[in-house]
């Protein structure tokens, strides 16, 4: 008797989308990382370009200007912003001029308003590290970025665990805290960071190139926040 035919193959999967190009500019005295093509990482290492987040305002404003970035929005008015951050438009404009003069924030394509600046960040993402044989001071400043930062990460955290319980079963299932400890070897240890990296920039990519087409209510998206800790006991 003849062989059945073959099954027909299934089809392939689509190629995923070409990541977007890096955003342009950076902080002043800011190093990029060329190792993720197509996710700009500015490595700060600068003090006075460290100085000019250290303000509450300023740290809301950068914040903000994050969130609707990755939401698809091509940045902010300084009056949207100003409403957000809870102050007046004059008064803001001194901190977005702060930002800007250190490169975190730029100008973006005007809404057809010329009385009214957008704003919007200036790079894709950025680590906070101070030089090496940096001074005391300049150590401070990194300590006191890092502390900042944490600060306001768990300020989201906070506001998490308040309306957890309130939002659909499959955010809850879709989300994760996980905490332990790894007994490693400094390789090792270098390994897992380069590891997560390396799955972290698949998926910022896949986020760069969806704020890139801008804002699609109906992708079935959520904006999540993201954070690794990995430090010895001491």
């Amino acid at each position: 008797m003849p062989e059945p035919p073959e099954p027909p193959k299934p089809p392939k999967a689509p190629n995923p989308p070409k990541p977007p190009k890096p955003l342009k500019g950076g902080a002043a005295g800011a190093e990029p990382d060329e190792s993720l093509p197509g996710y700009e990482t500015i490595h700060l290492r600068d003090a006075e370009s460290m100085k000019a987040l250290a303000h509450p305002a300023r740290m809301a404003v950068f914040d903000f200007l994050g969130t609707r970035r990755i939401q698809g929005f091509d940045g902010a008015t300084a009056t949207e912003i100003a409403e957000v951050v809870g102050m007046t438009p004059s008064a803001m404009s001194y901190h977005l001029r702060t930002l800007a003069k250190a490169g975190f924030i730029e100008e973006a394509p005007s809404r057809g308003d010329a009385r009214e600046r957008v704003w919007r960040l200036g790079f894709s993402s950025f680590s906070i590290r101070a030089r090496e044989g940096a001074s005391e001071s300049e150590k401070v400043v990194e300590r006191t970025m890092v502390e900042t930062f944490t600060e306001q990460h768990l300020r989201h955290f906070r506001r998490w665990l308040e309306v957890r319980d309130q939002v659909e079963p499959e955010l809850r299932e879709a989300s994760t805290v996980d905490t332990g400890r790894l007994r490693l070897t400094l390789a090792e240890a270098d390994e897992y960071q380069r590891r997560y990296r390396e799955l972290e920039a698949e998926y910022a990519r896949i986020s760069l190139y969806r704020a890139e087409k801008g804002v699609d209510a109906d992708d079935g998206t959520v904006v999540f926040h993201v954070r690794l800790e990995l430090f010895p006991e001491v």
